[in-house]
């Protein structure tokens, strides 16, 4: 096992073999890129039971099975399976206008790899910052709160040394190594999906222009 054999791919062959708790962590981990994409496609309404739709497909229709961790894929293929449920979606409700509306299944079908969605890949690295910034929460909250208040509520650092008690050198540290933690929480990440070293570099130089400063 390499070091880039990630606990996730190792979760994804546990989900594939119907172990249910590794299908729900999975799903609940990479649910919420998925309704966030397909609610900016303007099926807002549709979203949380189109977002469960592709994983069914992910488990049920053995996608998982085909997917080769030594191609570097996961990303491209949650992204194809969500493309293919939209547009199922769409002919689903052309057709019951028509009389029709048939399910059809992705078994024994390839889901053919996507070109690049700079929506999806938005919203990907969105719920990736989530994940880090509440283990920053956890980990370091002084950073985060100082990096919180700095980054998204745009204080000075003096602003944020009076409200906290602090000097303002130790806020301009505080800020310093939050975003360095940040910085290296979100690697963890994009490691923990990767499932070699040539994925993991190729997935940072395609996720990095998204990453904040």
């Amino acid at each position: 096992m390499t070091e880039f054999q990630s606990t996730l791919w190792t979760l994804i062959r546990g989900a594939d073999r119907g172990d249910e708790a590794a299908l729900r962590e999975f799903a609940l981990k990479y649910r919420a890129p998925v309704v966030a994409y397909i609610t900016r496609r303007g099926l807002a309404n549709d979203a949380e039971d189109l977002a469960q739709e592709v994983f069914l497909r992910l488990f049920q229709d053995r996608v998982l099975s085909k997917a080769d961790p030594a191609q570097g894929r996961f990303r491209n293929l949650v992204l194809a399976v969500t493309r293919h449920v939209i547009g199922h979606h769409v002919e689903r409700r052309a057709a019951q206008k028509r009389g029709g509306g048939q399910v059809q299944s992705l078994e024994g079908h390839d889901v053919a790899l996507p070109e690049a969605d700079e929506g999806f890949d938005r919203e990907w690295v969105a719920h990736l910052l989530e994940i880090a910034l509440a283990r920053l929460a956890r980990e370091h909250s002084n950073y985060h709160d100082a990096l919180r208040r700095f980054l998204l509520e745009g204080q000075s650092c003096a602003e944020i040394a009076s409200a906290l008690g602090k000097s303002e050198g130790d806020i301009h540290n505080y800020v310093r190594r939050g975003k360095a933690k940040l910085a290296d929480y979100l690697r963890d990440e994009v490691r923990d999906y990767s499932a070699s070293r040539a994925e993991y570099v190729e997935e940072l130089r395609a996720l990095s222009r998204f990453f904040p400063g």
